[in-house]
């Protein structure tokens, strides 16, 4: 047995015995950090001005870095305290938003001020506390599943991703030292043609219209963008509007396994009120299909079921998120393989953090 899957037979082993300890980390330092009268984020740098959002920051009255020249400014309309006014102030907890975060906690750590990384505090959100027996039960496909990955860089990133989840003492670099830019369409996986048809699920507002034409220099095919939240497929339809519409198919629907109506409510904030789903082979019914770009909140193994025909029978080029629940590090290529046993199979990790971490799968001699 090689030393990667030692590791992650050891990772199991840690998830038991420890009864998958970190997850309830995650639920406690967010507990614990709300419970202060005073919340800081800590840095203020590209990943704080990337994924501070607006939602998240009603919860902080400040931030923090360790740039003198950002202190007493205010960021996303809050003031940026020095560390030395942080551990001044009385109850008190930090959010470190840094991707390099292990010398910030320790010296927030080493000057009295409780903090916790983002690392920790993010880690399993969308999982449930899985069993004992749930991780002995899939300790054959988390092992196994490091033999379906092309290439090194997929295994090493795998291996991280899985222990940082459920085993963090055996993991060997962070989730900042596993990191790569261009997700979805520049990554040194595969290379797009100036003729893709883009199947865009989990479109949002656009934003992935915008990066994958930028990077084809305009030049495209078609693109199917799915959104299912009525309000921000508005929005979705102003991105549209400044390129070709009369290439552009925009559908106002989650993608599943079925059609049907979904209750749900979004993160904003907003009451819950009902939106469409479709499969992407009902919806596109035969379109050419060359790119496939998945990140639909949990229900990627669902959408995949979904797109079967698609996938199957024209083979488009994959990326699919694989972050939102654990068992999508393994189930989502198992899954692609299943379907197309001929895909390369290769994971990226795009974030600072846990999340973005996608599925690449292709047909022919690219990477």
């Amino acid at each position: 047995m090689n030393s990667r899957k030692e590791r992650l037979h050891k990772a199991v082993d840690y998830a038991i015995q420890t009864h998958y300890k970190t997850h309830e980390r995650a639920l406690e330092i967010r507990k614990t950090l709300y419970s202060h009268k005073n919340v800081c984020v800590f840095g203020t740098g590209e990943f704080f001005e990337d994924c501070a959002t607006p939602e998240h920051m009603r919860r902080f009255e400040y931030v923090g870095d360790n740039n003198p020249e950002r202190w007493g400014k205010l960021f996303k309309g809050r003031k940026c305290l020095s560390p030395e006014e942080i551990a001044q102030m009385e109850d008190i907890a930090v959010l470190i938003m840094i991707g390099e975060w292990r010398p910030v906690y320790k010296q927030l750590t080493d000057m009295g001020i409780e903090c916790y990384p983002m690392d920790w505090y993010a880690l399993n959100v969308y999982d449930i506390h899985y069993s004992d027996e749930w991780f002995e039960n899939n300790r054959n496909k988390i092992v196994s599943t490091i033999d379906l990955f092309e290439d090194d860089k997929s295994k090493e990133i795998y291996v991280e991703a899985v222990c940082n989840r459920i085993a963090p003492p055996l993991a060997e670099k962070i989730f900042n030292e596993i990191k790569t830019p261009g997700e979805y369409f520049e990554t040194d996986v595969f290379q797009m043609g100036d003729s893709e048809y883009l199947v865009d699920a989990g479109a949002y507002k656009g934003d992935s219209i915008d990066k994958f034409l930028k990077v084809t220099d305009g030049k495209f095919g078609g693109i199917y963008s799915f959104e299912l939240d009525s309000d921000i497929f508005k929005e979705l339809e102003e991105t549209a509007d400044k390129y070709d519409r009369e290439k552009i198919m925009l559908i106002n629907a989650g993608v599943s396994d079925e059609t049907s109506e979904l209750e749900y409510g979004y993160i904003q904030g907003k009451a819950k009120h009902t939106e469409h789903i479709t499969t992407i082979d009902k919806a596109l019914n035969g379109k050419k299909v060359t790119f496939i770009k998945m990140d639909v909140e949990t229900f990627e193994i669902k959408a995949l079921n979904g797109a079967r025909e698609t996938i199957i029978e024209q083979r488009p080029k994959l990326c699919i998120s694989v972050y939102h629940y654990l068992s999508d590090l393994w189930e989502v290529p198992r899954l692609i393989k299943e379907m197309v046993p001929e895909y390369k199979i290769c994971l990226r990790h795009h974030a600072p953090t846990v999340w973005d971490t996608d599925c690449y799968a292709y047909i022919g001699g690219q990477l």
